[in-house]
């Protein structure tokens, strides 16, 4: 990793999930009805959810087992990032673009999406974004927006929003946010996602800084 950082409030981006014309399956259940309306999850899956925002790998079983594309026109306004039942699908510039970086225990795993007959295969390569790294960097005293959220109940760790009320708040990371891998979450921090500046920068080459919601970071 090079020197800097960037914060990404990717999971406050709704567009991103919002009626693409795809009904998913899960492993061991039936097709969702084709909706744009998904019906609920178990808790089950919800957890698996929770575990996903804060930064946990999980196991290819906890993900979808595929989707199909039931409304092609609803499904052309998908972007190289794409929600299939909570869990975020890429493809594209944006898959060749994170297949660089070192994602942690997670990374790419490929994801069967079809064609309305349930068996054809769509044309293109579909990954699944498997999430793996957890660090320990922010420095909550000196960020200019950081609200206490919640306390988890399982670490005892105070966790803090951050720029809900001043969305371009400077943030500000430790040293330590340079090590390791380049795509990783704060464990005191609530669902939003950091990268490498060399990531984040590969992201705006790209023409994802708008769909990720990047805001750069400050190292101490």
């Amino acid at each position: 990793m090079s020197g800097g950082a960037w914060m990404s409030d990717v999971f406050g981006n709704y567009e991103i999930g919002f009626k693409l014309g795809l009904r998913r399956k899960q492993f061991g259940k039936d097709w969702d009805p084709a909706a744009h309306a998904p019906p609920p999850v178990g808790p089950i899956v919800v957890q698996s959810i929770n575990r996903y925002t804060r930064g946990e790998p999980l196991a290819r079983e906890e993900f979808p087992e595929a989707a199909a594309v039931w409304d092609e026109k609803s499904f052309r306004r998908a972007k190289d990032l794409f929600s299939v039942g909570g869990f975020y699908c890429v493809k594209g510039k944006l898959a060749e673009t994170l297949a660089q970086f070192d994602l942690g225990e997670g990374g790419l795993i490929p994801f069967p999406v079809y064609q309305a007959d349930l068996a054809t295969p769509y044309a293109g390569e579909f990954f699944l974004l498997n999430f793996g790294c957890i660090k320990n960097s922010i420095l909550v005293d000196q960020c200019e927006d950081a609200t206490k959220f919640l306390v988890r109940k399982a670490t005892g760790v105070q966790v803090y929003h951050l720029n809900d009320f001043k969305p371009e708040g400077e943030v500000v990371l430790s040293p330590r946010a340079l090590e390791g891998p380049d795509l990783w979450f704060e464990e005191a921090v609530h669902e939003k996602l950091f990268l490498s500046d060399a990531l984040g920068q590969a992201l705006l080459d790209i023409g994802m800084g708008e769909v990720f919601r990047l805001t750069r970071c400050r190292i101490a």
